[in-house]
């Protein structure tokens, strides 16, 4: 299994949005189950001085419903979230994706986002 992030953009001005598209790819020549939360896989923002700002707080707050995905082998599923820049002030942010499931752990390198 892997978990790949795409930005719309990493230049934008405050105030656009940036959609951030993360994707969960079975990478094996079998088909895999999971069963994990509505919220998976999850995006993360990190300001300046690498304080998470998205989700406030760090946390992400999902109602407790399971999810389950059935992924074929080479099949992937995508969740797409659109980070509103508004309240944010300038400088040079990162973003990553992280998903868990049933003891399957996954994050994405953090991706450098300018905001002017």
């Amino acid at each position: 299994m892997t978990l790949s992030l795409a930005l719309s953009r990493t230049v934008l001005q405050r105030g656009e949005p940036d959609t951030l598209t993360m994707t969960l790819t079975n990478t094996n020549d079998h088909p895999v189950s999971l069963s994990g939360g509505a919220c998976e896989p999850r995006p993360y923002v990190a300001d300046p001085h690498d304080v998470t700002v998205v989700p406030p707080g760090g946390d992400w707050f999902c109602i407790a419903v399971l999810v389950s995905r059935h992924l074929a082998a080479g099949e992937h599923v995508s969740r797409a979230f659109v980070w509103d820049t508004t309240p944010f002030a300038p400088g040079v942010y990162s973003a990553h994706a992280a998903f868990s499931a049933q003891g399957v752990e996954l994050a994405t390198q953090p991706m450098t986002v300018r905001l002017n």
